[in-house]
């Protein structure tokens, strides 16, 4: 259901506006990622995953774009380990992915994961083994060196993040349904706990860092409202103590908001991003301890999908618009666009040493 309402999603985005600038109510500037490279990070390279209506599965290496061999529709998850580059993602109607390549883009390897319509989300490498979160058509899921495990296949369920510990344990993190309710849900090798949500409300799991004995989680929590039914907003849990994010007040439009990504730094400040959404469009955004920044003052529509701080500065990749939009990333308030005339979408993100 996710990949058929995403891929229909873009369709009709395009067939109801042919040119995407028109369909946004800014009028988008071309800062471009080279100038990007020469003003920030000479000593970086950043690697964004994402696609592109015309390519499909694509990696951008600095200012230079990789197209994913295997036909795949989106990259998903990225990590880096030993000079190589590992990508996640999937194909439209067919399975999930693992990428390899040199930093460089060059020297690409593919394989598919086992299950039926299965989707990577997020990957790491630990001790030299290749793990990935994600799902497929029976359930969550994860695959170890390729090979799945299943977490939750008796109710509708799905996962995104996935954490290894020092003592090799097994993280993953997303939701299952249970009385029409969708639970919040860790699993710690393979066997799940529940995570607090409101009374009455739901919630999703998405993205996990473990910093020694902490398990750090961000997702979203939904808890009900007389006026507007349910109200979404983001949440973390420490440990499973739960802390949730104010969007904003309903009195002035904010309804609405989605996470897709968690950063902690060497301080242990939690930053999560996404968008929040007021009645006339979404924003990117990212909390930060819970307090809510929106980019560039809402002068910009669009999503946050993945974000670092790097040397004091945060860095967020995402698009202008939202689903799809134009592949960007904001240095602070200061915003890249890969190309301006490109649609597509963004999901993670890599910076890493020359």
């Amino acid at each position: 259901m996710t990949r058929f309402f995403g891929f229909t999603h873009k369709i009709l985005f395009l067939a109801s506006c042919s040119v995407l600038f028109y369909c946004s109510k800014e009028s988008p500037k071309n800062n471009g990622s080279i100038r990007f490279l020469e003003n920030n990070f000479n000593d970086k390279t950043i690697i964004v995953a994402g696609s592109t209506l015309v390519d499909g599965a694509v990696l951008w290496i600095n200012d230079k774009k990789i197209k994913l061999i295997g036909d795949a529709l989106e990259a998903t998850g990225l990590f880096y380990y030993n000079e190589k580059i590992y990508v996640t993602g999937w194909k439209y109607g067919g399975n999930g992915s693992i990428w390899t390549m040199n930093k460089d883009g060059t020297n690409q390897t593919h394989i598919e994961l086992e299950g039926k319509f299965s989707e990577g989300k997020r990957i790491l490498v630990h001790n030299g083994d290749i793990y990935v979160g994600g799902y497929f058509d029976q359930g969550s899921c994860y695959w170890k060196n390729g090979n799945k495990n299943n977490l939750t296949t008796n109710a509708d369920s799905m996962s995104w993040g996935i954490g290894v510990d020092s003592s090799n344990n097994i993280y993953n993190v997303g939701y299952y349904m249970k009385s029409h309710s969708l639970v919040p849900s860790l699993w710690k090798n393979n066997k799940r706990i529940n995570l607090s949500r409101p009374s009455q409300g739901d919630g999703e799991a998405k993205y996990i860092v473990i910093k020694d004995d902490k398990k750090i989680i961000a997702g979203t929590v939904m808890a009900p409202n007389n006026f507007l039914g349910y109200v979404t907003k983001p949440a973390y849990w420490i440990n499973g103590s739960r802390s949730t994010c104010n969007i904003g007040s309903i009195d002035e439009g904010w309804h609405n908001s989605e996470v897709f990504d968690l950063f902690v730094d060497n301080e242990e400040n939690i930053l999560i991003a996404g968008f929040s959404q007021d009645m006339d469009s979404e924003y990117p955004t990212y909390w930060k301890n819970c307090e809510k920044h929106v980019i560039q003052n809402g002068e910009v529509t669009g999503v946050i999908r993945s974000i670092k701080v790097i040397e004091g500065k945060v860095i967020s990749a995402g698009t202008q618009s939202y689903f799809p939009g134009i592949p960007c990333i904001w240095i602070d308030e200061e915003q890249y666009l890969y190309d301006e005339e490109s649609v597509g979408e963004v999901w993670d993100m890599l910076v890493i040493e020359k």
